[in-house]
């Protein structure tokens, strides 16, 4: 008994090269150092923010 809506999805593994496997490693490696230098460009900023709004309002040292 099927039902016509239902979609049946099966997930596989690729079934790739070492050289493939390495290019995609690369890849992915490349993005995650990018995420982190935004991510930290992003901490500093806001660090920045907060240091010149805590020294315009007087309570810095």
């Amino acid at each position: 008994m099927t039902d016509p809506d239902r979609v049946i999805v099966s997930v596989t593994t690729p079934q790739w090269t070492e050289e493939q496997k390495a290019e995609f490693n690369k890849r992915r490696r490349g993005r995650n150092w990018a995420l982190f230098a935004a991510m930290a460009a992003l901490c500093a900023l806001i660090y920045a923010i907060a240091v010149v709004k805590l020294y315009h309002a007087g309570h810095m040292w």
